[in-house]
């Protein structure tokens, strides 16, 4: 065997192991930003990472005004992660 098609094998072998590992991280980051109900988790609606989800933020994200309202339990008209995993539990 030619050592320069030993040299293109592995590069390809590299190149295809790269593309598999990125391919399969976005899917992993993707996965991670969806809850086990469906609804987007809070990196989602916290678009601009100020550790808080502004009402502009979660109409954008097609949350209900309605909704917002009643998870904003300090009616500061923003949601801290604690309000915002509210939407989550379930109702009794």
């Amino acid at each position: 065997m030619d050592y320069s098609s030993t040299l293109q094998n592995k590069a390809a072998q590299s190149i295809a192991l790269a593309s598999m590992l990125l391919i399969g991280t976005i899917g992993i980051v993707q996965a991670d930003s969806v809850t086990k109900e469906g609804a987007p988790a809070w990196a989602a609606y916290d678009t601009n990472n100020d550790s808080s989800v502004s009402l502009e933020e979660a109409t954008t994200n097609k949350m209900p005004i309605q909704v917002f309202k009643a998870l904003d339990a300090n009616q500061d008209n923003k949601l801290s992660s604690d309000e915002f995993n509210k939407e989550s539990m379930p109702m009794k």
